[in-house]
């Protein structure tokens, strides 16, 4: 998948309304990931992604921070306020909807093996977005 391919799905399945503000959502998402799980298993997901991408999940610490699935959103979250001019930041839906982009984008069980090192609480983060709601 490449890297407008990638933003398209995210576009799709969020709020947002550009590629920019698609990028905001996937950066702030891949980063806080990048905080979250080994720096390894970020390099493997990473060896499958466009660069830029690629460099968002590469940027974190040697070693995973431990923090909670509501940290993780509210990381997300402060990261797209930082990052961009979303009008309504929203961590837990933009997190949900790039992790899905990602599943689809890897392959190989990549992000199986992250998830592996994330507690049960992040499962509904992994979950499909459903992408009637708001629909006519």
């Amino acid at each position: 998948m490449n890297e407008h391919e990638f933003l398209a799905a995210v576009e799709r399945r969020t709020d947002v309304e550009s590629d920019n503000e698609a990028h905001v959502v996937a950066d702030a998402t891949l980063q806080t990931l990048s905080d979250r799980i080994v720096q390894g298993e970020a390099e493997d997901i990473a060896s499958q992604l466009p660069r830029q991408l690629a460099d968002s999940l590469t940027a974190g610490p040697v070693e995973a921070e431990e923090f909670s699935a509501s940290e993780f959103t509210d990381r997300v979250e402060t990261r797209e306020a930082d990052l961009g001019t979303l009008d309504d930041p929203d961590g837990e839906e933009h997190a949900q909807a790039v992790l899905e982009v990602l599943g689809e984008a890897v392959s190989g069980g990549e992000l199986d093996d992250a998830r592996e090192q994330l507690p049960d609480e992040f499962d509904p983060l992994f979950e499909p977005v459903d992408m009637t709601e708001g629909q006519v």
